[in-house]
Protein backbone atom coordinates (compact mmCIF):
# COMPACT_ATOMS: atom_id res chain seq x y z
CA UNK A 1 0.00 0.00 0.00
CA UNK A 2 1.22 3.45 -0.91
CA UNK A 3 2.10 6.16 2.14
CA UNK A 4 0.62 9.01 -0.05
CA UNK A 5 -2.74 9.80 -1.69
CA UNK A 6 -2.35 11.44 -5.27
CA UNK A 7 -4.55 14.40 -3.57
CA UNK A 8 -1.57 15.41 -1.28
CA UNK A 9 0.84 17.72 -3.26
CA UNK A 10 4.34 18.37 -1.29
CA UNK A 11 6.11 21.49 -1.19
CA UNK A 12 9.95 21.58 -1.23
CA UNK A 13 11.32 20.18 2.15
CA UNK A 14 8.63 17.51 2.66
CA UNK A 15 6.11 19.67 3.51
CA UNK A 16 2.59 19.00 2.23
CA UNK A 17 0.56 22.14 0.76
CA UNK A 18 -2.52 23.70 3.62
CA UNK A 19 -5.15 21.81 3.29
CA UNK A 20 -4.23 18.40 1.92
CA UNK A 21 -4.69 15.23 4.00
CA UNK A 22 -2.31 12.07 4.68
CA UNK A 23 -3.07 8.97 4.51
CA UNK A 24 -3.18 8.20 7.97
CA UNK A 25 -5.54 11.47 8.76
CA UNK A 26 -7.76 9.91 5.67
CA UNK A 27 -7.65 5.99 7.41
CA UNK A 28 -9.00 7.63 10.57
CA UNK A 29 -11.79 9.49 9.46
CA UNK A 30 -15.20 8.78 10.67
CA UNK A 31 -17.72 6.35 8.46
CA UNK A 32 -19.50 10.22 7.51
CA UNK A 33 -17.47 13.42 7.34
CA UNK A 34 -18.33 17.26 6.90
CA UNK A 35 -18.01 18.76 3.62
CA UNK A 36 -15.32 20.86 4.75
CA UNK A 37 -13.10 18.00 5.82
CA UNK A 38 -14.49 16.61 2.43
CA UNK A 39 -13.02 18.77 0.47
CA UNK A 40 -9.51 19.17 2.68
CA UNK A 41 -9.57 15.28 1.03
CA UNK A 42 -9.96 16.38 -2.43
CA UNK A 43 -7.72 19.32 -2.06
CA UNK A 44 -10.47 21.87 -3.26
CA UNK A 45 -12.12 24.06 -1.12
CA UNK A 46 -15.36 24.20 0.81
CA UNK A 47 -16.79 27.01 -1.31
CA UNK A 48 -16.20 24.83 -4.63
CA UNK A 49 -17.11 21.70 -2.67
CA UNK A 50 -20.35 23.56 -1.62
CA UNK A 51 -21.15 24.51 -5.17
CA UNK A 52 -20.48 21.19 -6.49
CA UNK A 53 -23.21 19.64 -4.14
CA UNK A 54 -25.75 22.14 -4.72
CA UNK A 55 -25.03 21.58 -8.76
CA UNK A 56 -25.16 17.93 -7.89
CA UNK A 57 -21.66 17.51 -9.28
CA UNK A 58 -20.10 16.05 -5.81
CA UNK A 59 -17.67 13.55 -6.83
CA UNK A 60 -18.70 11.60 -3.95
CA UNK A 61 -21.96 10.31 -2.10
CA UNK A 62 -23.68 13.10 -0.18
CA UNK A 63 -26.35 12.36 2.83
CA UNK A 64 -28.42 15.25 3.42
CA UNK A 65 -29.42 15.89 6.82
CA UNK A 66 -31.99 18.86 7.18
CA UNK A 67 -30.16 21.78 6.41
CA UNK A 68 -26.56 19.88 7.41
CA UNK A 69 -24.59 17.70 4.32
CA UNK A 70 -21.91 14.71 4.98
CA UNK A 71 -20.26 12.83 3.15
CA UNK A 72 -19.48 9.23 3.01
CA UNK A 73 -15.90 7.93 3.94
CA UNK A 74 -16.29 5.22 1.86
CA UNK A 75 -17.09 6.57 -1.45
CA UNK A 76 -14.22 9.09 -0.79
CA UNK A 77 -11.70 6.50 -0.19
CA UNK A 78 -13.31 4.76 -3.46
CA UNK A 79 -13.03 7.75 -5.20
CA UNK A 80 -8.90 8.64 -3.78
CA UNK A 81 -8.46 4.43 -4.64
CA UNK A 82 -7.35 4.46 -0.66
CA UNK A 83 -7.15 0.73 0.23
CA UNK A 84 -7.98 -0.06 3.95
Amino acid sequence: MSSSVSVMQARPGGRERRGSMTMAALLELPPTVNVTTAARALSIGKDTAYKLIKSGQFPVQVIALGSTSKVSTASLWELLGVRH
